[in-house]
């Protein structure tokens, strides 16, 4: 059964627009979506409003998460997960000492690269690493079968930014990611 953890809708966009997203996802039937905003300190908490609202409107099971950009500022609160973001950094052990109940958003992409340290500290933080297929590289496909021989959670997540992009490539890493359930239990 699919999943998707990482589609990004725009709260402001065309009605229409939004709604094909939920069109498109049933198409794929998946278990559930994640649909996510990115987030900045600075940005309006109607924002945050409309996009949670919008979610809620949808007939499909639906998650809401927020994309920070470390190190955040300011969290947000009222979603049922958090993707962080990382670039132009070295994710080590004192990093994810930092972090709990959070997702690595696309890891190895934008310069960011996790550290031997964190793999061990990262289980025991509640911390799951997010298989993106919109950034995996076939070199990466090592590194996700150690953090799935180790029991880490690895959620699934396209980056789409389009309708015709949710779950794309989920059928490809299927060996590799969490089972949903597992998913589910780790969101808030």
């Amino acid at each position: 059964m699919i999943y998707d953890l990482h589609v990004h809708i725009n709260p402001h966009a065309d009605e229409g627009e939004i709604y094909e997203y939920e069109l498109y996802a049933k198409m794929r039937n998946p278990k559930f979506i994640g649909f996510v905003i990115h987030y900045a300190p600075t940005m309006p908490e109607r924002v945050l409003k409309d996009f949670r609202d919008i979610v809620s409107t949808f007939t499909i099971k639906s998650y809401t998460g927020v994309e920070i950009y470390y190190p955040a500022k300011k969290v947000p609160r009222g979603f049922d997960y958090y993707l962080y973001h990382f670039s132009n950094i070295i994710v080590d052990a004192d990093i994810i000492r930092e972090l709990e109940n959070v997702i690595i958003a696309h890891p190895f992409s934008y310069g960011m690269r996790i550290d031997e340290s964190a793999i061990s500290i990262i289980e025991k933080r509640s911390i799951a690493v997010e298989l993106n297929s919109a950034h995996f590289k076939q070199k990466l496909r090592k590194f996700y079968e150690r953090l799935k021989a180790s029991n880490i959670l690895i959620p699934f997540g396209s980056d789409a930014h389009s309708p015709l992009e949710i779950a794309s490539g989920f059928e490809d890493f299927s060996d590799l990611l969490s089972p949903p359930e597992d998913v589910e239990r780790f969101l808030r």
